[in-house]
C-alpha cells in the first residue's frame, strides 16, 4: 500500500502563494473598523482608528491580515503627522 502524505505546511504555503489568495486590502480593513466604530456609536477619529488597529494587531493570528493591519497602522500614523 502506497501512502502519499503531503505536508500541511507546504499546502498552506502554496495557497498563500497562489493567485487564489487575496489578502485583505488596507481599505477593506479600514472600512470594517469604521463600520464597527459607527455601529457602537463611537466617532471615527484618527485616535479611535489607531486604537482599533492596535487592538486588532494584538489578537490577530492570521499573518496576511496581520500584515494588512501593520500597513494600515503605518498609513494612519503617517497621516496624523504634522
Amino acid at each position: 500500500m502506497v501512502h502519499h502524505t503531503s505536508s500541511a505546511g507546504s499546502e498552506i504555503t502554496a495557497y498563500f502563494n497562489s493567485p487564489a489568495f487575496n489578502a485583505p486590502k488596507e481599505s477593506e480593513l479600514l472600512a470594517a473598523i469604521m463600520t464597527e466604530l459607527m455601529r457602537y456609536g463611537r466617532p471615527a477619529t484618527n485616535k479611535a482608528l489607531i486604537a482599533s488597529v492596535i487592538k486588532r494587531l494584538e489578537g490577530e493570528p492570521d499573518e496576511a491580515r496581520l500584515q494588512g493591519y501593520r500597513n494600515l497602522l503605518k498609513l494612519l500614523l503617517e497621516e496624523s503627522e504634522p
